[in-house]
């Protein structure tokens, strides 16, 4: 529609999504060890001294606590045919490796303890989030995503969005982005609204 490129997206549907965040925090705990502190001021659009990252990040539908979605599943009956507790390593304690959430509060602490301004460095290193989900997910509840939310505004990332949309349920919104619909709409917007204030 002629609004050009808004720049570097990592997304990620259900299972993706929780990878994907993985991934990104992972991505800002070896930043944050490899960070010198005393000349920081950079962002994550900035190249300089960085590996690359993203410049927005958006989840669909994840399970971001992984110990939260096993008695989830347990609630349905599924949890021992799912393939989330083999991939997750069967106990609590990988669980809570597994989760993104989880990590990212264990990596909050660790550097709040040996310095004062964790949430600065946390946000310099975290692209602006978006975190999408339906309300009549049956499969990942939509309480994850706003557990997730608070959890990632409480380690310092300001900018972290929710979107939840009515009547709409776990394959749909995947579906949205094939064959259109509000999910694709809702975070076109979004990355286009993000793109424009950044401009300014």
């Amino acid at each position: 529609d002629g609004t050009g490129w808004v720049g570097n997206v990592i997304c990620g549907h259900s299972s993706g999504a929780h990878v994907a965040l993985l991934m990104l925090v992972d991505m800002i705990g070896e930043q944050m060890e490899n960070t010198d502190h005393a000349t920081m001021p950079m962002t994550h659009h900035t190249g300089q001294n960085y590996p690359w990252v993203p410049d927005y990040f958006v989840g669909l539908s994840g399970p971001y606590d992984i110990s939260y979605h096993f008695d989830f599943e347990g609630g349905r009956g599924v949890e021992q045919i799912s393939p989330m507790k083999p991939i997750c390593g069967h106990s609590r304690e990988n669980f809570d490796r597994a989760s993104p959430v989880k990590r990212l509060l264990s990596l909050f602490g660790k550097q709040r303890e040996g310095m004062t301004t964790t949430s600065s460095t946390i946000q310099q290193l975290t692209p602006p989030i978006l975190l999408v989900h339906g309300i009549e997910d049956s499969t990942v509840p939509f309480t994850a995503t706003s557990d997730a939310g608070r959890i990632l505004r409480s380690c310092g990332l300001k900018q972290c969005d929710e979107i939840y949309l009515e009547e709409t349920n776990h394959q749909d919104v995947i579906m949205h982005f094939m064959l259109g619909g509000p999910a694709k709409d809702s975070v076109l917007n979004w990355l286009l609204q993000c793109s424009q204030e950044e401009k300014t």
